[in-house]
């Protein structure tokens, strides 16, 4: 399998994960299948893998962005990582995730590489987490248990 279609298997994957979890939100993906799809925007200078807005009093906007193995720990993912985090941190009400998608032998490295990115900037507002392809797992702010499944 090309490395192309492991990063396409992830992007669909994670995008059927956050409709589960959120059966309300509205999820879009770079992945078009025909010409004029909704596509997500720019953040930052980067475009998103997965976008996904609730339409709900309490606003909720989720970031996700799937990583094939050896792009995980590099200057591009920690740029894609700090303009989405920052995008998120920016919102003037409601509740923001990062969700990092990686393949499940993978996460150990993603779990290191999100700690120490943005584990100063998690709060109740600000949520960060990985989705190993079959959990999600939220990283806890400083002074909390560093991971746990949610």
């Amino acid at each position: 399998m090309s490395q192309s279609d492991v990063h396409r298997r992830l992007v669909v994957t994670v995008a059927q994960a956050i409709r589960q979890r959120y059966p309300t939100i509205h999820v879009v993906t770079d992945l078009l299948e025909a010409p004029g799809d909704e596509i997500p925007p720019i953040i930052g200078g980067f475009r998103p893998d997965v976008i996904a807005r609730s339409n709900s009093e309490s606003m909720q906007l989720v970031i996700a962005e799937a990583k094939t193995d050896g792009d995980i720990d590099n200057r591009h993912t920690l740029s894609q990582i700090n303009a989405f985090v920052n995008h998120l941190d920016a919102i003037p009400s409601g509740n923001g995730s990062l969700i990092l998608a990686v393949n499940g032998h993978a996460a150990d490295l993603a779990r290191t590489v999100l700690q120490f990115a943005c584990r100063e900037r998690v709060s109740s507002r600000l949520r960060v987490k990985l989705f190993d392809g079959l959990d999600f797992w939220s990283l806890g702010p400083t002074g909390a248990p560093l991971w746990r499944l949610s």
